[in-house]
C-alpha cells in the first residue's frame, strides 16, 4: 500500500513536498554538548516551560503549578499559581504580567499574587483547547500557538498517531488578552511562536511539519523559513544577537515515518497498545524494556549505542535570521537531557527544561564553549 501510495502522490502531486527525514550536519551535526549542562534547582515532575522575568526571577511550569525561583539557579522553588489543569506555556506582558498556557482553558494573566486577572478561552467562536506557545510583541501585542482543536497539550503523541488535517491555529489578541483574532489556521500541530527581530513577522513552528514559517503582522502570504527540520519543533525564543533559539522535543526516525503511514497497523496499536509503548517519539525518561528499537539501541549489557535510532533525544538548535541553523547542542540515544521543550538566552548561555528527565538545565553557547567537548 505504501509503494502504490508513493507512486500516486508523484503522478497526481508532482509539487507536493517531500519530508524525507535530513541528514544531521552542517548546524546540526551531532555532538554531546548537552550532557555536559550542569542542572539548576531540584528535579521536577515533567516540567513543560520557563520565564525569566524583568527582575530575574525563574518561573517554571510543571503539572498544573507554576513555580516561582528567586533567580535563575531554579534554587528552593515555591508553588506561585495552581490551575485547574496542567499548565504549559509562560510569557511575560508588561501590561498583564505573568502569560500562563492552561491546558483546555486557553490563556491567563496572573497578577504579582497569582490572582488571575484575565482570561482569553475562545477565537473566532472556537475554545483553545491546546494553547502550547505564548509570544509578546515591544507594542504589548500577544500571539498564540493553538496546537489542535481535538486534543490537549500533554495528548501530544495521540494527536501525531491519528494524523488529523491540520486544526493548530495561530491567534494574536490585545495586552489586555480582548480581541482575538486567528491569523492562521489548519496548522499541524504549531508547538512554537515568536515575534521577529524586527517586529514585522510572527514565526510559527510546526511540529508535525517539522517547519518553521513566517507571518507578516500585516496579514500577506506566508513565508516558509525552514521546511524540513530533522526533528519535531518545540518553543522558540530571540536570541540576543538577532538570532533564535529553538528547542526539539524529539527526532523523527524512519521507523516512525513508516508507521504514520500504514494507517492499518497504527489504528491497532492505537487501540491494543498502552500510549508509552506505542511506535513514536518519547520525551525520555524511565527506561522500559517493552518499548520499541531495542534492538537498534542496546549494545551489551544494557549499555545504549549513542548513534542508535534514538525513541527520545535532546536538541536545541541557535538559527540565524533567516532559520538556518549556526550551531546545536545534543543529547544523543545515550544521553540523559531529553525532551527538551523550552530555552532561555542569557547571552552567552542558555537555560532549558528537559521535559523527559525532570531537569532545568544551564550551557554555555559557542561563545563560551572552546572547553565543552564536541
Amino acid at each position: 500500500m505504501s509503494l502504490a501510495r508513493d507512486l500516486i502522490d508523484r503522478i497526481f502531486f508532482p509539487d507536493r513536498d517531500v519530508h524525507a527525514i535530513p541528514v544531521l550536519d552542517g548546524g546540526f551535526s551531532p555532538n554531546e554538548r548537552l550532557d555536559h549542562a550542569q542542572q539548576r534547582g531540584p528535579n521536577f515532575d515533567a516540567p513543560d516551560a520557563l520565564l525569566l522575568d524583568r527582575t530575574g526571577r525563574l518561573y517554571v511550569s510543571a503539572g498544573n503549578t507554576v513555580f516561582v525561583c528567586a533567580s535563575e539557579t531554579a534554587e528552593s522553588p515555591q508553588p506561585f499559581a495552581r490551575f485547574e489543569s496542567n499548565v504549559g506555556g509562560l510569557a511575560w506582558s508588561d501590561a498583564n504580567g505573568l502569560l500562563v498556557c492552561i491546558a483546555g482553558r486557553g490563556i491567563c494573566a496572573v497578577d504579582a499574587t497569582g490572582k488571575i486577572t484575565a482570561r482569553l478561552e475562545k477565537a473566532d467562536g472556537l475554545p483553545i483547547v491546546c494553547p502550547t506557545a505564548i509570544a509578546v510583541a515591544p507594542d504589548g501585542t500577544i500571539f498564540v500557538s493553538d496546537g489542535s482543536r481535538h486534543n490537549a497539550p500533554d495528548q501530544w503523541l495521540q494527536d501525531l498517531m491519528q494524523k488529523r488535517p491540520g486544526s493548530g491555529r495561530l491567534i494574536a489578541c490585545e495586552p489586555d488578552l480582548s480581541n482575538p483574532r486567528v491569523l492562521a489556521d489548519e496548522l499541524s500541530w504549531p508547538s512554537g511562536v515568536v515575534v521577529s527581530h524586527d517586529e514585522q513577522d510572527v514565526l510559527v513552528a510546526e511540529a508535525w511539519k517539522h517547519c518553521l514559517t513566517a507571518y507578516r503582522r500585516t496579514g500577506g502570504p506566508p513565508r516558509p523559513l525552514v521546511k524540513n527540520f530533522a526533528g519535531y519543533p518545540a518553543r522558540i525564543v530571540r536570541g540576543a544577537n538577532r538570532d533564535y533559539w529553538l528547542a526539539f522535543f524529539a527526532l523523527r526516525t524512519q521507523l516512525t515515518e513508516f508507521v504514520l503511514r500504514e494507517r492499518g497497523f497504527r489504528e491497532r496499536m492505537m487501540e491494543r497498545v498502552p500510549p508509552q509503548l506505542w511506535i513514536g517519539p518519547s520525551l525520555g525518561g524511565s527506561f522500559d524494556y517493552r518499548e520499541p528499537n531495542q534492538i537498534g539501541r542496546i549494545k551489551k549489557l544494557g549499555i545504549q549505542k549513542p548513534w542508535a535510532p534514538p525513541r527520545s533525544y535532546g536538541l536545541v538548535a541557535r538559527l540565524d535570521e533567516n532559520g538556518q541553523a549556526i550551531e546545536s547542542l545534543h543529547s544523543r540515544a545515550s544521553g540523559k537531557l531529553h525532551g527538551v521543550t523550552s530555552v532561555q538566552d542569557l547571552n552567552g548561555r542558555i537555560l532549558m527544561v528537559s521535559k523527559g528527565h525532570g531537569k532545568i538545565a544551564e550551557i554555555p553557547t559557542s561563545v563560551q564553549a572552546d572547553r565543552i567537548p564536541r
